[in-house]
């Protein structure tokens, strides 16, 4: 049996151990008292030596304990031993010496910092030793014991620096090898200030207005470094894109748009730790911008823009501003280039225009222009306002038409600087010059109106208008000529051009309007009921017809019209306009037998031979026209020209319609209608020119060429018509000739489609031929078609004039 005794409870056991009565060792019967171990203690038989071992000591537990072991055949056995019970320390607890706050988290720190930790450890018997460890490292071991079971260790670790980043500050408090120590770790969080900043994409030079992407990367912050960006001393926002990389990289991109005024700025990429004071690391960028040039213009200093009259010296001074530098230079007065001309007065040196003896036609808007490797720029405008004496704003004497006792008015407009302006006015007949009442006349700035009404034929001559400003006097006056106003003379030269499917055009010249403003008409009469088709009005004498419907034929009637009435009408008669024929389909090829083919050119050109020869005999045999009336020739069927336009015989008298056109558009003059039947005399005067109306005539030694000339036509003709032997080849000639004429050709033209080896040549008044065939009839026809266009020319030259 074994008994198991404290010394402080007197003697009654606490624990015993007991076999007797008992077979074997394995059924012991076991007691502990409820007031000392109770459930905590069991004695263990299996070790040796045997032990009592006693579950969750407490401070009571301590103290001098005696075991008894009785025998049954052996004498008492007793053992004393003294049991010492450690108490472990609490867990250690850290917090921040600076706010001496427990329930907050410590707070990462700052790069070369010190850190300031307290560690405090309560209970533990005996008292523990408090250490502080960084890592394995011990970096303070010096504690207090303070009352209340109290024992502190308050560290200092200088100058925390990027290595320290992540390490353990480890506390641990221990007062006993029985049992691990108490510890309580922390882990340093360290805010790292960046350690290289760098703009990546640096440009030698850049060019203004133009958008650029600029990269700036910084590393080594932690957190991630903001990155602002600098130009000269103003932060630049809003236009930048952060990203952050692996290993504390950070990259941003500014979106940049420089000026002109960032030209030698520094662009500045600035990356910073905003926990960490003073941290910031910067990298610059000087700019060179560069841009087109920009020029200022202004007049001379010394010139007062306000004060300048015809005859003064001007300048102007460019001042500009370029990078690079420029390598042109241009003046421009009203958008065209000024050249230096030192004897007309413009002189051009570096910077600076000089116009001497300026009059009013310097006057307007000037702009220097200068160009290098970025482009061309232009400076403001700058207006110079020249004075000067009144002008006539149209220099032309205009013509007025009035009836008696009809009031016209009479504008006289003029150009003057400053523009206001003082008329007189005077009128002129015969050389007598009077003044005109101010009564009759209102004025208007650079305008005046005279109400000017002709009474007696007296009344009709010049009327003057003079105007005065603060510069003078007007040296020239405007000049109007008032005359009795009548209705407009006919249309002449009327030609039909640009004639497609249902579509032609009608040009023709005006003729005098009859002293008032003229405006023009045609009319489209289907022939032969003579009913209107078309009819238009236009303010020029060219007339457009649209939709003529093809197959029908047509009389065009063209007027020139004014208030007084309208003129005599222009006509073209025999107008018709074939169609094209149109398919549907696909098309078939059909084909052409050789023999067939060659029989017909055969008896095509056995008809063309025929039809020479009747040509030759009926010339040959014609007898003159009558004088003073045109005979249009009618083509027989093989002279039609498949054209739009077929030509009738007719005759026309001149009393009825001279100055009519044949639809060929050529004018035929009655004097020489024998001699050439395709000229129309032509009655209608020309517009005087500047109000005056004068008649020529024509001069002897003209008169004596025309009549020898005209003796030498009827010579070569008769000559011509003798010629028996070479009758085929003149009629196969002549024949070519009223081809070409009944598609309404010339004479010079028919000259130039002659199959001779000479050419002929159109010159403005005559035809000049230079031959180089051998042949006698072929040089005799041409002179005979020269004689006729010469003749033909100055008679109606006569005529017009």
């Amino acid at each position: 049996m074994v008994l198991w005794f404290k010394a402080a409870d007197g003697g009654e056991p606490l624990y015993s151990y007991d076999l007797r009565g008992r077979k074997g060792s394995n059924n012991p019967k076991l007691w502990s008292s409820p007031n000392g171990f109770g459930p905590r203690a069991r004695f263990q038989t299996e070790t040796t030596p045997a032990v009592l071992q006693v579950d969750s000591l407490t401070t009571d537990d301590e103290g001098l304990y005696r075991c008894r072991v009785d025998f049954k055949n052996s004498p008492t056995r007793n053992l004393k031993i003294n049991l010492t019970v450690i108490v472990p320390p609490e867990r250690p607890v850290i917090f921040d010496a600076i706010r001496r706050d427990r329930a907050k988290i410590l707070e990462p720190y700052n790069e070369g910092s010190d850190v300031h930790l307290i560690c405090e450890v309560s209970g533990g018997r005996p008292r523990p030793e408090l250490k502080w460890f960084l890592e394995n490292t011990l970096i303070d071991d010096s504690y207090e014991h303070r009352p209340g079971d109290l024992t502190v260790n308050h560290m200092v670790f200088p100058n925390i620096g990027r290595q320290h980043l992540n390490s353990r500050l480890i506390c641990v408090a221990s007062n006993t090898h029985l049992n691990e120590p108490a510890m309580k770790a922390v882990v340093l969080d360290i805010n790292l200030k960046p350690i290289a900043v760098n703009i990546v994409t640096k440009e030698k030079h850049v060019s203004a207005d133009k958008r650029y992407e600029v990269e700036c990367k910084a590393s080594g912050s932690r957190p991630e470094a903001v990155i602002t960006w600098w130009k000269g001393s103003r932060q630049i926002k809003r236009i930048t894109k952060n990203f952050a990389e692996d290993g504390n990289h950070t990259i941003s991109i500014l979106t940049f748009v420089p000026g002109i005024d960032d030209d030698g700025k520094y662009l500045t990429c600035r990356a910073e730790n905003p926990s960490i004071p003073e941290s910031a690391l910067e990298d610059k960028w000087r700019l060179d911008v560069q841009y087109a040039p920009l020029l200022t213009l202004q007049m001379g200093s010394t010139l007062n823009a306000d004060d300048i009259k015809e005859g003064d010296d001007v300048y102007f001074e460019c001042h500009i501003k370029a990078n690079p530098k420029i390598y042109k230079k241009i003046w421009l007065h009203n958008n065209r280039e000024i050249v230096q001309n030192v004897s007309a007065g413009v002189i051009i040196s570096d910077n600076s225009l000089v116009l001497q003896g300026v009059t009013r036609f310097n006057a307007g808007y000037y702009t220097c222009i200068a160009s290098n490797s970025e482009g061309k720029g232009s400076s403001n405008p700058v207006e110079l306002r020249v004075m000067y004496v009144p002008t006539c704003r149209d220099e032309r004497e205009e013509l007025l038409g009035a009836l008696k006792h009809e009031t016209v008015v009479v504008r006289c407009e003029v150009d003057a600087n400053p523009p206001i302006v003082s008329f007189s006015w005077t009128f002129n007949n015969s050389g007598d010059v009077a003044e005109v009442p101010h009564s009759k006349t209102t004025s208007d700035a650079t305008t005046s109106r005279l109400n000017y009404t002709p009474v007696a034929d007296m009344d009709y001559g010049t009327l003057a208008c003079w105007g005065t400003n603060a510069v003078g006097r007007q040296r020239t006056p405007c000049i109007f000529q008032v005359v009795a106003a009548g209705r407009p003379f006919p249309l002449t030269n009327c030609s039909i051009s640009n004639q497609t499917v249902d579509t032609l055009t009608v040009d023709c010249v005006e003729g005098f309007d009859g002293g008032l403003p003229q405006y023009f008409h045609v009319e489209v009469l289907e022939m032969p009921e003579r009913r209107l088709r078309h009819n238009s009005t236009s303010r020029n004498p060219s007339f457009t017809l649209h939709n003529l419907e093809p197959g029908l034929n047509f009389m065009l009637q063209m007027y020139a019209a004014n208030a007084k009435g309208r003129s005599e009408p222009t006509t073209i008669e025999g107008l018709s306009i074939k169609g094209v024929a149109k398919f549907a389909g696909s098309a078939s090829v059909w084909p052409v037998n050789p023999l067939l083919a060659a029989l017909v050119v055969t008896a095509i050109l056995l008809l063309l031979v025929v039809c020479a020869v009747l040509v030759a005999l009926y010339k040959r045999h014609q007898k003159p026209s009558r004088a003073g009336s045109a005979v249009v020739c009618k083509a027989p069927p093989p002279c039609n020209n498949g054209g739009g336009i077929v030509m009738e015989a007719r005759r026309v008298d001149n009393d009825e319609s001279a100055g009519q056109l044949l639809p060929t558009g050529t004018a035929v003059g009655a004097a020489d209608a024998d001699t050439d039947p395709d000229v129309i005399p032509n009655k209608h005067e020309r517009r005087p020119l500047k109000g005056f109306m004068k008649m020529y005539k024509t001069p002897p030694q003209r008169r004596r060429k025309k009549d020898a000339a005209e003796e030498m036509v009827a010579a070569e003709l008769e000559a011509a018509a003798e010629a028996d032997a070479e009758m085929s080849m003149a009629a196969a000639h002549e024949q070519r000739m009223l081809g070409l004429a009944c598609s309404g050709a010339s004479i010079n033209h028919l000259a130039n489609n002659m199959p001779l080896t000479g050419t002929l040549s159109r010159v403005h008044k005559g035809v000049s031929a230079s031959p180089t065939s051998s042949s006698n009839d072929d040089r005799l026809l041409i002179d005979s078609l020269q004689a006729l266009e010469l003749v033909a020319s100055s008679r109606m030259q006569e005529s017009c004039i």
